[in-house]
């Protein structure tokens, strides 16, 4: 039987049911310790290509097919000999190669700089609508220039034991700008870092399987999920021990999370050691845009390969058996936190915001919706949340400007130069719609609007032309016998972790620099 709704309520049952996904946990798969999810509110359409210096680091790379001044005029002629080029045509493919990765890193640093909004974060709302109003790393770098700490110098082998630890963690690389020809100092993740990280992505992917099922299974409106958790739910269980065991024994698990507690533990001994420290780092990630001359601090995803296989991916699909299962997005938002459009709808003039709805009733009956899913941690070898939640630092009282700030206030929602942070962002890709009988309308639909700019379905984009940051990317919509596919790889949001108060100093200390 036909269940008529409007687009927003049916993307409102697809956002609660990703939400428990996302989230949720149970006695096998832990609940996400980040607080609240953050959607765009348009999806950020992401070739892989631009996140290719992940994999292969800001070094310029030259390809056989590659030309001096991008000569893409000229015809390849088949088999014909590959020339040999000058050393001076070969530095400039390598300049070239250079510019466009430090273009993609200036680009992903800027868009995981921001402090996302906690406007819609009440209590246990869980939800919220992207909407950055700071900078991470000018705030961070202001606390750190105007803040004091508590003066108690640890002894020289606690020094050194510090030192040692850190050096686990990150380390110094001299790295020469082929641009420039000048070699700097930039601080990167240790070998055991990039492991650690790597095995707690593989265990995030067998969790999030488990979940997708396990939130499947429950809703008990499917007879294929029901089957499939009864019989397979062991084994996923098996796979998400077997990758926890796995970080453990060779990510380092551990001993990573021994260092972090020896340093946490130190802190209130040696904080002035340990914020000169903090500053260097922050100072050695900074890099210069080569497009922008602008200042950015280097930031990356891990593993850095995510986007180039299906390894990490998993399938995430809406039926009408979930619609019935009554998952409410609006259940986990707070009322400041409803800036998120659910509704089908156009952007008119390619990135005005001019809204058109698309207000015809969907049958909830016969529509279905997956895409591939991928939770990927943001690492930023800058940014120290220990010495923002340390009890042995404060704003310098001298200095009238910041004295009185607070880095966050620790309410609900939280405010501050600092609320919260973003830890994880969220990709989907591979987007599949089927609405059954009315395919073929709102498909035309879809392509009409599309026209003017782009397609936007909740935090979804769905096709047509998306300008963002001086950039115009395009997502495509095709139609296929299945329903409607939208190409491409596209960024729907973030998970995000609310800072508790801070400065909260202790109140017995006397000495302060």
């Amino acid at each position: 039987m036909a269940k008529d709704v409007l687009p927003d309520q049916l993307m409102n049952s697809v956002l609660g049911k990703l939400y428990d996904v996302l989230t949720n946990g149970d006695d096998v798969v832990e609940q996400s310790d980040d607080n609240y999810l953050a959607w765009l509110s348009v999806g950020m359409p992401y070739p892989k290509e631009e996140l290719e210096f992940l994999s292969t680091g800001l070094t310029g790379v030259v390809r056989k097919s590659q030309k001096p001044n991008n000569e893409e005029g000229e015809e390849d002629i088949e088999n014909e000999e590959p020339k040999e080029i000058s050393t001076e045509e070969m530095n400039q493919l390598l300049a070239q190669d250079t510019t466009r990765k430090y273009m993609q890193a200036e680009n992903l640093a800027r868009l995981c700089d921001m402090v996302p909004d906690t406007s819609g974060v009440e209590g246990e709302v869980t939800m919220n609508v992207w909407n950055p109003e700071n900078t991470l790393s000018q705030a961070y770098r202001h606390i750190l220039t105007f803040s004091q700490v508590a003066n108690f110098e640890p002894d020289e082998k606690t020094k050194e034991k510090i030192d040692r630890l850190r050096g686990l963690l990150q380390e110094k690389k001299i790295k020469k700008d082929l641009v420039t020809e000048e070699e700097e100092e930039v601080i990167e993740e240790t070998p055991m870092v990039k492991i650690y990280n790597e095995k707690m992505q593989a265990y995030m992917d067998a969790a999030l399987e488990y979940n997708t099922h396990r939130v499947n299974a429950l809703s008990g409106k499917d007879p294929s999920a029901v089957h499939f958790w009864s019989l397979n739910a062991s084994i996923l269980r098996n796979k998400v021990m077997a990758a926890k065991n796995d970080w453990i024994t060779n990510g380092y698990k551990e001993e990573y999370d021994q260092i972090a507690a020896f340093i946490s533990q130190v802190e209130g001994r040696s904080m002035l050691t340990l914020k000169e420290r903090y500053k260097d780092d922050l100072e050695k990630a900074r890099l210069t845009g080569i497009a922008s001359g602008s200042e950015f601090y280097y930031t990356s995803l891990l593993p850095g390969g995510f986007a180039e296989s299906d390894n990490g991916w998993t399938q995430f699909e809406f039926k009408s058996s979930d619609y019935e299962s009554n998952y409410k997005f609006d259940s986990k938002k707070g009322n400041a936190g409803g800036g998120l459009t659910l509704g089908l709808f156009n952007v008119g003039g390619k990135g005005s915001y001019e809204k058109t709805n698309y207000k015809k009733k969907i049958d909830a009956s016969s529509f279905s919706m997956k895409f591939m899913l991928c939770q990927v941690p943001i690492v930023r070898p800058w940014f120290n949340v220990n010495f923002l939640t340390s009890k042995y630092w404060r704003f310098d009282k001298e200095n009238p400007e910041f004295k009185d700030n607070m880095v966050s206030d620790g309410s609900n929602p939280p405010i501050g130069m600092i609320p919260a942070y973003t830890t994880t962002a969220i990709f989907v890709k591979d987007l599949h719609l089927s609405f059954g009988k009315r395919e073929s309308e709102i498909s035309n639909e879809i392509e009409k609007a599309s026209g003017g700019g782009f397609v936007s379905w909740g935090p979804f984009n769905a096709g047509g032309s998306y300008k963002s940051q001086n950039r115009e990317r395009d997502m495509k919509m095709s139609r296929e016998s299945q329903g409607i596919k939208i190409d491409g790889m596209q960024l729907i949001g973030f998970k995000c972790h609310k800072l508790p108060k801070s400065p909260d100093s202790k109140p017995d200390l006397e000495e302060w620099v």
